[in-house]
């Protein structure tokens, strides 16, 4: 017993390499991502080594019976079919494969033809915008034929309201700003109108698309003047914006004994 321990297998510390412990001191290959316990190689279900396999396997084991075609015949039965069942497994895995890959491929061509939609979109709405046919101008120009302008007439009001109102409401000041005039002041009908709204027009500057300049609107004296501007920094206000309110004549004392005598004698 002391001398069979005492042999070199059996001493410690001693060197790995060699021997039946050759290889123990190198590393595990693939032993972080593991090993397949069930890889067959070229003998698993479904190969055609799998397949004969099983049928002389079956040989060996079955009792003759019959002539040895018989025997083969039953033999390859049971292998036949599971060779069968495994052809049609890995098919359908073939085919999950093919799917999923197909999906995927699909999704990336989806995102990316939705970035180039995406980016299309943004440069076609910059086109519109340079082009003045984005959405506020469009809304505004059918606003204004709606209201009877004429299409020419329309086009410069949605014009102004898009690019320029904000610039003349910021230099005559918000009390001042009329916005867009959409009638002709020149028409004594229109005159007409204008009074009955005074407190609208009164000491106000509007844009007159009419005419494609600015008018400054004052109501004296029951009349409606105007001064007319064609740049906005050529805007000013003359006197008739210090004329102050409209004054109104009292009514006639028939009784006063300064009036004339009504009957004329």
């Amino acid at each position: 017993m002391n001398r069979t321990l005492k042999r070199p297998m059996f001493r410690m510390g001693g060197s790995t390499g060699t021997g039946i412990t050759s290889g123990l001191d190198q590393p595990r290959k693939q032993y972080q991502q593991g090993s397949n316990p069930y890889a067959m190689g070229n003998f698993a279900p479904g190969t055609t080594a799998g397949l004969l396999t099983g049928i002389g396997l079956d040989l060996l084991s079955r009792p003759p019976s019959g002539n040895i075609l018989q025997t083969a015949s039953l033999a390859a039965k049971g292998p036949f079919k599971d060779y069968q069942a495994a052809q049609f497994r890995q098919g359908e895995k073939m085919g999950e494969r093919d799917f999923l890959r197909g999906e995927r491929e699909a999704g990336q061509e989806f995102k990316a033809g939705e970035s180039a939609l995406n980016r299309q979109t943004q440069l076609d709405i910059a086109g519109m915008r340079d082009n003045k046919s984005d959405a506020l101008y469009n809304t505004m120009l059918e606003k204004y034929i709606t209201d009877g302008l004429t299409p020419q007439a329309a086009e410069r009001a949605a014009t102004f309201e898009t690019e320029m109102a904000d610039t003349l409401r910021g230099e005559v000041g918000g009390t001042k700003y009329g916005g867009v005039l959409e009638i002709d002041v020149r028409d004594p009908e229109q005159e007409k109108f204008i009074l009955k709204q005074k407190n609208r027009f009164n000491n106000k500057v509007f844009y007159d698309p009419y005419e494609d300049n600015y008018k400054y609107l004052v109501i004296q004296n029951g009349q409606v003047v105007f001064d007319e501007f064609k740049t906005i920094p050529e805007i000013k206000f003359p006197d008739i914006a210090a004329s102050g309110p409209e004054k109104k004549q009292p009514p006639v004392d028939v009784f006063s004994p300064e009036i004339e005598n009504i009957s004329g004698a």
